[in-house]
């Protein structure tokens, strides 16, 4: 996407990182600012997403793109530069109907025992939300 920047999020986004998690209701855990990449378009803030960093693995994830921006490629970029961050494997958490958006960067569906020990622990908020309804997945890119 033309005039599209990725760049470290900083101290100044901080608040603006919280307001997109919040709005799209996503995992309000571990909302490191310095763990972010945000996407900007002359200026204005895009996008965004984050590596989170456990003991013994790393998780994509806080990936938000405004609505007026989704389907241009914002999140193509974004992901792409938070991979080039992270190690090997990297996994992620995701609403159910958002798995195939994945798997077109290679993560595949994982069952709860193919998790890490620290994810299993951090799955159990995923299984609170299903019981609102929300069937969440979880993945990993090899």
């Amino acid at each position: 996407m033309e005039n599209l920047v990725i760049r470290p999020a900083t101290a100044a986004d901080a608040s603006h990182i919280k307001r997109l998690i919040h709005a799209a209701h996503l995992d309000p855990t571990s909302l490191k600012w310095e763990n972010f990449l945000v996407a900007e378009i002359e200026g204005k803030l895009v996008g965004i997403g984050q590596i989170k960093r456990y003991p013994g693995c790393e998780e994509l994830g806080s990936l938000v793109t405004l609505p007026q921006y989704r389907g241009q490629g914002v999140a193509h970029e974004l992901i792409s530069a938070l991979e080039a961050r992270a190690g090997r494997p990297l996994y992620l958490f995701c609403e159910t109907k958002m798995q195939p958006f994945y798997q077109q960067f290679g993560y595949e569906t994982i069952s709860y025992w193919q998790l890490p020990a620290f994810l299993k622990l951090k799955f159990l908020l995923p299984l609170l939300l299903r019981v609102a309804g929300v069937r969440v997945s979880k993945m990993r890119k090899a």
